[in-house]
């Protein structure tokens, strides 16, 4: 009644904002995982194709709404979803990847000679996919510029590379990643493409980029946020490449004409997504790929 004298309410309510849909939030790592890398506010909700909007009262779950290409509807919430208690992650902002010849950045290039690739008895090579500067403050959380290389023709899960040695990186689910097969003949272990290097820069994201974004992964399937096999943290998102530079040179003869394309330019499975995370305490990334 005291409050009420003063205009106050006794309610706290908090809204927060989630890129993505496929989540319970029922208080589980994986929802945490969720909250922590997707959180961002209602300016980029509505930008992007998917986004939640959670209100809570008093700290407890109360309500939620889906956002889909600018339609808002309820979300029908489970019983261990209501009464969800509200912890607070600071926002994310989601940039996209933009080709500018002074970026700090760069897609593709040649193998740099301090660089190498992982030891490795893998059925086709790592791929060298360009760098992460450090230097940008958006990337200032990795200790080191990140030299990205990942075996992008094989049919990989994840893969867990270790930069403790920034320069020399080490396989750490090796076993795992040498047993993995690929849907490409003509590659063989001593196949080379080399792509043309292109220089890029983060801008505020407005649409789909042709090369990537960073910030907030956007999910092709569902959200995967991995967890660093040495230090057991959740991996922080690092960028979402699509691809956007063609081959400099190769000595790939292609199967058939269909297979071209692949050898030709960047390429994740054909309409698929590369994903980077990094964890900084441990020095290890974690890169996968998702297609339609």
């Amino acid at each position: 009644m005291f409050n009420n004298l003063f205009g106050k309410s006794s309610k706290s309510t908090k809204r927060i904002y989630l890129a993505g849909w496929e989540v319970q939030f029922n208080g589980d790592q994986q929802c945490h995982n969720f909250i922590a890398t997707q959180i961002t506010n209602k300016a980029t909700v509505l930008k992007v194709d998917h986004g939640i909007e959670l209100v809570f009262e008093n700290d407890k779950l109360k309500k939620a709404f889906d956002h889909e290409e600018g339609d808002i509807d309820e979300r029908e919430l489970s019983g261990d979803e209501i009464g969800f208690q509200y912890v607070e992650y600071p926002e994310n902002r989601l940039y996209s990847l933009a080709m500018d010849q002074k970026g700090l950045h760069q897609l593709g290039g040649e193998l740099p000679e301090d660089f190498n690739f992982p030891e490795n008895d893998c059925a086709v090579p790592f791929q060298y996919l360009g760098f992460i500067n450090d230097e940008d403050r958006l990337f200032n959380w990795i200790p080191f510029r990140l030299h990205l290389t990942c075996p992008i023709y094989l049919n990989i899960h994840n893969v867990f590379l270790d930069y403790s040695d920034p320069k020399n990186p080490t396989l750490l689910n090796r076993e795992e990643v040498e047993n993995v097969n690929t849907a490409f003949e003509e590659l063989k272990k001593d196949s080379e493409i080399v792509f043309n290097s292109m220089n890029f820069s983060c801008v505020e994201y407005e649409e789909f980029s042709e090369i990537g974004n960073t910030g907030i992964p956007l999910w092709i399937q569902y959200p995967a946020i991995p967890m660093c096999p040495k230090s057991g943290k959740r991996m922080k998102f690092v960028c979402q490449l699509n691809g956007g530079v063609s081959a400099l040179r190769t000595n790939l003869i292609p199967s058939t004409e269909n297979y071209r394309h692949y050898f030709e330019e960047l390429n994740f499975w054909g309409d698929g997504n590369l994903f980077v995370f990094f964890e900084p305490t441990s020095k290890v990334a974690c890169y996968f790929i998702q297609n339609t």
